[in-house]
């Protein structure tokens, strides 16, 4: 059953075999789960490389004058 239904979990495996009448405990379910390989997920440099035409750098801050005034400095850099 966990292999048809990757992503269901011991609890809801367990709700499903209550109401096919097989009486099992939770943690019994838990323990025989069949556990899914996941690909590993991209990394960091993969990820900026894949996106790098589309990123954006972003910076708000605020400067105090000598008069004691705030300026508000907003800075925009495409990656491109």
């Amino acid at each position: 059953m966990s292999r048809e239904n990757p992503g269901w979990g011991a609890p809801r495996i367990h709700g499903e075999l209550l109401k096919l009448g097989i009486d099992i405990g939770e943690t019994s379910v838990s323990k025989y789960l069949v556990c899914s390989r996941k690909p590993p997920s991209q990394t960091w440099r993969t990820f900026l490389d894949n996106h790098l035409q589309t990123l954006v750098s972003v910076d708000f801050f605020t400067v105090p004058t000598i008069r004691f005034q705030i300026q508000y400095v907003f800075l925009e850099q495409n990656s491109v």
